[in-house]
C-alpha cells in the first residue's frame, strides 16, 4: 500500500520573503496614511492663513460676500465691516479678478463687486481699464 505523502513543507526562505513583502505593504499603507494626514493638516493650515488678498483678509472679504452674492435678485446692503475692509484695499489690485471665470463658481458676481467700493460710498475707487 502507498503511504499517503507527507504534508509539503514550504521552504524557510519563501515564508522569510513573504512575511518581508507583507511588512513592505503595510510599512507603504503606513507611508500613505501619513502623508496624506499632512497634506490634510497643510491644506488646513492653508486654509486657517488668515492671508490677503488685494490688502483684504480673507475674513474681510468674507464679510462682503453677501453683498456680491450671485443667484439672489437683490442682494443685501454691504456691512460696515466689509466697507472699512475697502478703505485699506488695493481696488486696482481687484481688477485684476473683474473677468475671473472662477467667481460665478464661488457665487460671486462680478458686476456687484465691482460696484463695492461706491455703494459703500469708499473715498477711492478704482479704474478698470
Amino acid at each position: 500500500m502507498n503511504k499517503p505523502s507527507p504534508p509539503t513543507k514550504k521552504p524557510l526562505g519563501i515564508i522569510r520573503i513573504r512575511r518581508k513583502m507583507e511588512a513592505s505593504k503595510t510599512f507603504l499603507i503606513l507611508a500613505l496614511v501619513m502623508a496624506s494626514a499632512a497634506a490634510v493638516a497643510a491644506a488646513r493650515a492653508r486654509a486657517d492663513d488668515d492671508s490677503s488678498i488685494c490688502g483684504v483678509t480673507r475674513s474681510e472679504l468674507m464679510e462682503c460676500k453677501p453683498a456680491v452674492a450671485s443667484g439672489t435678485a437683490t442682494p443685501p446692503r454691504p456691512t460696515a465691516a466689509c466697507c472699512a475692509s475697502l478703505k485699506h484695499a488695493n481696488l486696482t489690485c481687484f481688477c485684476t479678478f473683474k473677468n475671473n471665470m472662477y467667481l460665478p463658481l464661488f457665487g460671486i458676481n462680478a458686476t456687484r463687486a465691482m460696484q463695492l467700493p461706491s455703494t459703500c460710498d469708499a473715498t477711492q475707487t478704482a479704474s478698470c481699464a
